[in-house]
This record gives C-alpha cells, structure tokens and sequence, in this order.
C-alpha cells in the first residue's frame, strides 16, 4: 500500500509542479512546455525514492509537512510575480521554483526518515514557510511581487527603520503577528519532533537514501548553477549583491578617476568662503507651502526667503529620478544619470570636481552609517574631507538639529563645500520632529498627514538654522536646497513607481549678493531657468555649474546654472528611463 502512495505522490508531485508552471508562466513556447514536463517528471521520481524505497508512507504529518513547505514554495515567486505582471509583461518562464519544491521536498522527506534529524526539519521548515509567507505579506502590503527594487530597498533598510515601520503598527497588530510567526515556529518543530517516521532500514537501503539525498543536497544547493540560486527570489538577491559589489570598485577606482580629471575654475577666488548644500529626504513641494498655495504653513523660512526673488530662486517643476534613497542619490551625486551612458562606480562626484576646484569637503549625515562599501551613498561620502554620521541608538530617534553641532567644527579661514544629509520627513514620521516645534495635531498623534506636514515644518526650522550659522560664521555665498524623492502620507511607502506625487520635490538656490557679483553669468542662468523642468539626477551639474567650473566630466547643456540647459518637460524621465516627466498631469 505505502509503495501505491508513493507512486501517486510522486503523480501528485509531477502534475502540481506542472500545473503551477502552465497557470504562473506567459508565452511558452511548445519546447519549452515539454521540457519542463519531462524535468518535472525526473524530479518527482528522484524527490519521492527515498519514500518509494524504504516503503514509508508519505501520510504521515512529518511528510504532510515537507509536502506543504515544498508546495509553498513552488506557488510563491511564480504566482506573486505572474499576479503582478500578467497585465504587462507578454512573457516570462519561471521554471526553476516549481522543480527546486519538488527537490525541496524530496531532500527533507530523506532527513524525516532519521529520527535524529527531526529538530533540523522543523528548523528549515519554519525558514521556508517564513520566507514564503514574507513575500505574500509583502505582496498584499505594496501590491507588488518582490523585485529587484524591493530587494534593494530591502538590503539597505537601517535596523532603526525597522523598528520605525513595527511602531507604526498598533501594538495588538504587532502583538498577533509575533504571535502567529511564533505559532508557526512551534508547529513546524512539533510535528517531526512527535510524528517520527519508521527508522528500521535495511544497509541498502541506507544506501539509496544517503545517495539520493546527496545528489539532491549538490544539485540543488552547488554555488552557481544550483537550483536555489537560480530561483526567482534568489537571481533578485544576486541581482543586488552583483549591484553592491560593483559599487565597492567606486573607491578603488577613484585614483584613476582623479587622474583624468581636469578642472578649471572660471571665477577662481582664494577668498574664504562655503558653498552648502542640504539634501532632504522624503519632502513633497505638494506639501510644502513655499511652492503650493495651502492653509498651513509649513516651510515658513523657505517661502519668506523665496519671496526675495533677487537672492532666491524657487523651482517648481523639480522631480526625483528614483523614489528611493540609493538609486536617486548614486545619480544626483555623481555625473551618472538617465541621459548619458555610464556607471556609478566610474563616475565623478560633486567631491571629486570639489576637490579640484580646491574646496575641502565636508559632509554630515543623519542617515545612519551602513559602513563605507554599503551603499553609493557612503562610498561618495567617505571621498570627502570630513565625514560624519550621527550616532544612531536602537530604537530612538535621531533629529536632524545634531547636524548643526558638526557646523561648528568647519575652519571659516578655508573653501568649504558642506553637505548636510538630512532625515527629513522619512517615515515613520512622527519620530521626524521634536514636540517643542509641533505646529498641527496634539502629543502622541498617529495621524500621518498631520505628522507629515509637521516634519516639513521642522525641516525649515534646520534649514535656517544651517543657513544662519554658515551666514555669519563661514562667509555662506550660495546655498542649494533639494530632495531626494517625495513622499505620499497617506499611504504606506511603495518600492516602485505609483504615480507623480513620489517625484514632486523641492528646490531652492540661493545666492549672496557677492556670489551674484563675481558669477554674473551663473546667477543669471539661475533665475531665468527658474520655470524649467529638472530632474535631480542632474543635481551633480547644478553643483558643477554653482562652483562655476569648466570640466571634462562636465556637461554645461545639463546644469541649471548654465544659459545653455537644454531640458524640456517631454525629454525629462524617472524610473531609469521608464516614467516621462510629460505625463505628470496636475
């Protein structure tokens, strides 16, 4: 009897993984469908042997388990990835999720027939079903299979957003989920610790087990051409991790960069004096009331300052190119961007040309320190001359007015670019400003809108703070003021594009009645391309055109500060190319 079950679980095994791959899969040709029906078959003779052999019944729950872990599996990727993609990608074959299951399977079932092992199959059973069940959350969360923009986001989240994004959640939701992750743990080590399965074998049969479950051990699990690293969520792993490691080539490579790099200042002055540029994190111009008429006023200081048109320019057609932090910024920084061909780990940054033009460098952060090869983000800062982070604590927040402190550190007898890398209105919004600048809602509200546009206020009180110390302290001529990608407060953050208001960003220039006078043509360029349309992955040419140099790394047509910019609203673009600035209709 228990050699007539095996047979059909191994039919059950074969047409379910099958069956999976026909409904999750788009534009298969004939081949590929044979192919794939004959893989499938071998699979499921080899996964169930071991049972066939040793004549175990695959009813028993400890199998039942292995059954529903491999299953799991198998439907995850392919379903989340074809329910996302169905409406727009005309084809895909994911192949190799549904025949790494039914090894999955075969590989547990084998260690079930030793009772020693029981404790390991529970183990591997809960990270299994967990990492299934995490990209269902995340599915039904952002509405969206997990791709190669959600890993990215995933891999760079600081431990302190993560307990930000938890204590966003009431505590009883936070509360059922520990619990049922939990309940998941415990079941999945319960049912192979009580259900164990009949060890008496004879030594061949040890034999063809032991075999059959290190065969599956390296086709499954080899470095390279394994199942496990070709399947869907694990290439998006790769993906990444190919992505970070070209990325730490950004530092090694920067004495080769430096050499063919050649800098001329136009206006070159000895004089002592700070070019600062603050970068915000998460601020929407819908929300700001310096660029959009609304009854709050929530950026007091920038709309006072905007109103002294001689000194500040306010450009209300800013977008983001990205709308997460890592891959807007790798492009803002440096000359990389949408619009020339090129790398991040072999372009230029605004610290490099800096440098050149005879700036020192410094560079205060209140994102969080990842470590130096983490992200384009620190690569680029640690470049500089200075280079600071706040100290992050576990748990608590952190706000943007230590960044002032690190202000009183830079020597005013030098030429000084400061960078000011904010936290902004980054969720979760109300760990965002401190209680003594609360403008709207009462302590302890979770409203996010309210929050949202509390973080806006706050931000302004930072920037003048920062724009009155480098006023009086270091001779400031010129500031910019911009930020990385927008936010949306009253949805939950989106790892890909879901319309314009993610990109609608703020961007300020001011300059000092001297700067005006020693870079008439710059200033000029400036305030008559104040009604253009920019995307900040061009913020490297703006800084470039505001140190007012000439470079082979420069392209002039491309900065704001440049009477030549050559950027209409139908050539401007986001998401790498895929979203036109043109079709924001507002």
């Amino acid at each position: 009897m228990s050699i007539l079950y095996c047979l059909l679980l191994t039919i059950l095994l074969w047409t379910g993984s099958y069956t999976i791959y026909l409904t999750c899969n788009h534009g298969l040709a004939p081949n590929a469908r044979l192919q794939q029906l004959l893989r499938y078959l071998a699979a499921s003779i080899v996964a169930a042997l071991p049972l066939t052999i040793t004549a175990t019944s695959p009813l028993n729950p400890t199998m039942g388990l292995c059954l529903a872990v491999a299953g799991l599996w198998a439907v995850t990727y392919p379903l989340t990835y074809h329910l996302t993609n169905r409406k727009s990608a005309p084809d895909y074959d994911h192949q190799i999720d549904p025949a790494f299951a039914i090894y999955l399977f075969g590989w547990l079932s084998a260690m079930a027939l030793y009772p020693y092992m029981r404790w390991v199959i529970g183990i591997l059973s809960f990270v299994v079903m967990f990492i299934c069940l995490f990209q269902w959350v995340y599915y039904f969360t952002c509405h969206t299979a997990v791709d190669v923009s959600g890993m990215k986001m995933l891999q760079e989240t600081h431990y302190n957003e993560i307990i930000e994004f938890l204590r966003s959640y009431s505590l009883w939701r936070v509360i059922i989920v520990s619990l049922l992750v939990i309940i998941l743990a415990v079941t999945c080590i319960y049912i192979p610790v009580n259900y164990p399965t009949h060890s008496s074998y004879s030594w061949w049969q040890h034999i063809i087990v032991i075999g059959a479950w290190c065969f599956m051990t390296i086709y499954m699990f080899k470095p390279h051409h394994g199942l496990l690293v070709r399947t869907g969520l694990f290439q998006l792993y790769q993906i990444v991790r190919e992505y970070v490691e070209q990325n730490k080539s950004y530092a090694a490579e920067q004495q080769q960069r430096l050499a063919t790099l050649n800098v001329r200042s136009l206006h070159s002055s000895d004089e002592p004096h700070t070019l600062l540029v603050v970068i915000g994190e998460s601020a929407s111009r819908d929300y700001m009331s310096a660029f959009t008429k609304m009854e709050e006023d929530t950026t007091p200081w920038l709309r006072s300052l905007g109103s002294d048109t001689e000194h500040c320019i306010l450009y209300p057609h800013a977008y983001s190119c990205d709308i997460q932090t890592v891959p807007t910024l790798e492009k803002a920084l440096t000359e990389y961007n949408q619009y020339s061909d090129g790398a991040f780990y072999t372009s230029c940054s605004i610290v490099d040309i800096a440098h050149k033009a005879g700036y020192r460098v410094h560079w205060y952060s209140n994102q969080g320190h990842l470590g130096a090869a983490d992200t384009p983000i620190t690569l680029v800062a640690n470049t500089a001359d200075v280079a600071k982070w706040t100290h992050q604590e576990l748990g608590k927040p952190q706000y943007d007015e230590t960044l002032i402190d690190f202000l009183d550190e830079i020597d005013p007898a030098k030429r000084n670019l400061v960078v000011l890398h904010l936290k902004g209105s980054h969720f979760n919004y109300e760990n965002r400003f401190t209680e003594a600048t609360r403008q709207w809602g009462k302590p302890g509200s979770h409203d996010q809108i309210v929050n949202y546009k509390n973080t806006l206020y706050y931000t302004d009180t930072i920037l003048k703070k920062a724009f009155d110390f480098c006023t009086k302290r270091l001779n400031l001529q010129a500031m910019v003021y911009f930020s990385d990608h927008a936010d949306v407060p009253d949805r939950h953050r989106q790892p890909n594009f879901e319309g314009f208001r993610d990109t609608r960003i703020p961007l300020a220039v001011w300059l000092s009645d001297s700067y005006q006078t020693t870079h008439q043509e710059r200033t000029k360029a400036f305030k008559d391309n104040h009604l253009r349309y920019w995307t900040n992955d061009l913020a490297y040419e703006l800084v470039c055109g505001l140190i007012d140099i000439e470079s082979n790394h420069y392209r002039d047509e491309n900065s704001l500060a440049s009477a030549a910019y050559r950027f209409s609203q139908e050539e401007l673009m986001a998401m790498n190319g895929k979203i036109h600035i043109v079709n924001d209709k507002y």
